[in-house]
This record gives C-alpha cells, structure tokens and sequence, in this order.
C-alpha cells in the first residue's frame, strides 16, 4: 500500500484493516472486532481507542455492504411513520436512530400518509430491500394479519405508538388510557362537570385508549361526558374546529374539552373564540402530545405530555434485540408501555358560575 513521507497513505489509497492493523501494532483479527460494534466489547479499551485513532487517521471508511454480507444481514431497519408532517413523530424516529445507531444499524423512514393501502406497498418494499426488521408508528387495526404474517416469517416487526391488541406483537407505547385519565382527573378537579371529546378515528388504537380513558374517569368521579357520535376523520386543526362547532351548538352547557392531540385542540380553540365564548373563563381545553407549540399559544395549552425521544429509543433496542437474539423466549404479552403526565397550563380553570352542572 503506497505511503507519503509521514507514512500515511496516499490519496486515493483504500485503507484496509490490514493497514489499521500495521498503524496499530495489533493483528488484523484484533482490528476487526474492535470495529465492530457487536465484538468490540472483546478488545479491552486502551486497544479499542488506539485502533480507532489509527483508522481516523488513516481515513478508513468500513465497508457497510460486505459486512452485512457475511453477517447475512442489511444493517437497515424499515421505520414507518403515518405522516412526516406530524411533529410528534420527530422525537419518535430521532430515538429509534439514536438506538439503532449505537447497534450498528441504519434506519431507512418512509411515510404511509396514514393510509393502509400505503403501509402495505411500503412493507412489500423494505422486505424486497431485505431490511432486518420493521419499526411500525402507523398501525391500524386493518394493517393486523399482514403485520403479524410479516414478523411470523422471519422478519421482526416493533410496533411504537400505536399498538395492535391481541396481535402478539412486541410493541412500546405511551399509556394513553393513562393519560386520558390523567385529563379527566384534572378537569373534573377543577369543577366542570359536564365534559366532552373530541375524538380521534376509531381505528387508531391510542386514541381508543385516550377515550375509553377519559370517559371512564370521568364518570366515576361523577361528571357526565356529552357523546358526539363522531370522530376526527383526520388528527387535524381543521376537524377539530369543525367538530368543537358541532359540539358547542349541540351541547352549549359544555364547559370543558379534551382533545386526543394538541393539533385537534388547535382546532377546539379556535371554534370556542369563534363562538363568542372565551377560554378558559368560559371552556376549558386540554390537548394531548405536549407539541413544541402548545406552551406558546394563547392561551398556553394544557396537555398530556409523552416522552416520545424515548419511546423510539426503546423501540429501537426491541428490534435490534429481535434481530440479534431471534431465538429467545418472546417478549410478555404486556407491551412496554411509558407512562404520561400532565402538563397544566393557562388553557384550564374553573368553570364559569353560571354553569348548568346537571
């Protein structure tokens, strides 16, 4: 291997691990499993950090694709969100690449749209790209056989955020039943006493939970929850103020709302200042995600908040562990479920006087 006058190699040169291994002192076994995040733990540290200085010095870049070849792997894992757009998912996706990093592995994100049709089509297309596993945000109650088929064949499928009930699948999720509790628990402790949601689709497993949550606290605690009969076609500013309008002029006796995300609640709170009534002197609103801009609003939005970053970073160890160690005994029934908490903020208060509570 050519060499400058310094002894490092020419530009253009390829750095082999025999070279690292040369620079180093050690053997070029010794080199290879230092580089390896999986062996790395056999090289004692002292080795391990003067074998990674001479690699830095010598330029070595590994050679990702053979290395996955002789470990009959793509060092890629598929995350599938239901919409890029959608600020929650941010700190979902940045925890499992931080996780899947430290393993070794690639995260390779693609957007469903929150559509069905389309989380097929994607799952078909990371199997052909060989992934290792899948990292599921976008799960619907309709996505079940085909994400169960999926993992049973051999390819590891997490599923985080939204969980599939009774699939089998290993899952980490926010304890959104949890938290919808923790929304009730407040608003009724504040006085209101007629309640009301706005819902998320039924399809979607945490808005579920946040309803059943909610309703069920509620109720033992001896307030009533006004039943739109409806849900949000979509988790957008824009149902969320049409469906507070329905509910305002349907059930004017309403005092507080809870909506199943900050986005909905956006909605809620304009469709409240539109109707001539003010929040929260008059409606109360408690949001759910804890959005970079709920503390910003006017005013300031009561939230669930879920410690999402962490909730990937979780997801990410589960599936690099499905793939590393496909042979131990399955993960509990239970999924590993993060618990919320409730971040109170201006947008909630008593309720007016002159509120009808019966």
């Amino acid at each position: 291997m050519a060499e400058d006058g310094d002894g490092a190699l020419a530009p253009g040169t390829s750095v082999t691990l025999r070279d690292i291994a040369k620079a180093a002192g050690v053997d070029v076994s010794t080199v290879s499993r230092a580089l390896d995040p999986h062996k790395e733990s056999l090289v004692n540290a002292g080795t391990r950090a003067r074998i990674r200085a001479a690699a830095e010095n010598l330029g070595y870049t590994p050679h990702l694709i053979a290395s996955a070849l002789r470990r009959g792997r793509s060092l890629s894992v598929g995350v599938i969100v239901p919409d890029l757009g959608n600020t929650v998912y941010a700190p979902v996706v940045r925890g499992v690449a931080h996780s899947l990093d430290r393993g070794g592995y690639i995260p390779v994100v693609a957007d469903t749209e929150d559509d069905s049709g389309r989380l097929a089509t994607i799952v078909n297309h990371f199997l052909g790209r060989r992934v290792d596993a899948l990292v599921v945000t976008a799960a619907r109650r309709s996505d079940t056989a085909s994400l169960v088929r999926c993992h049973a064949t051999g390819t590891p499928v997490v599923l985080a955020v939204r969980t599939l009930p009774d699939s089998g699948l290993p899952a980490v999720l926010h304890d959104d039943e949890g938290g919808g509790a923790l929304a009730a628990r407040h608003l009724v402790e504040q006085g209101h006493r007629v309640l009301a949601q706005i819902r998320g689709a039924n399809d979607v497993q945490p808005f579920v939970d946040r309803s059943q949550g909610f309703e069920k606290t509620a109720t033992a605690l001896g307030a009533r929850v006004e039943d739109l009969g409806e849900a949000a076609y979509a988790p957008t500013i824009d149902e969320g103020r049409r469906l507070a309008e329905r509910l305002l002029r349907e059930h004017p006796s309403c005092t507080a709302i809870f909506a199943h995300n900050d986005m909905l609640a956006l909605g809620v709170l304009a469709a409240v200042r539109a109707s001539g009534r003010r929040c929260p002197n008059d409606v109360s609103i408690v949001g759910y995600n804890d959005e970079f801009f709920a503390e910003h609003l006017d005013p300031a939005l009561t939230t669930v908040h879920n410690p999402s970053y962490e909730l990937g970073r979780r997801s990410g160890d589960l599936a690099i562990a499905h793939i590393e160690r496909p042979d131990d005994e399955p993960p509990p029934d239970s999924p590993d479920s993060i618990a919320a908490e409730l971040t109170v903020r201006a947008s909630t208060a008593a309720p007016p006087a002159t509120a009808n509570t019966h």
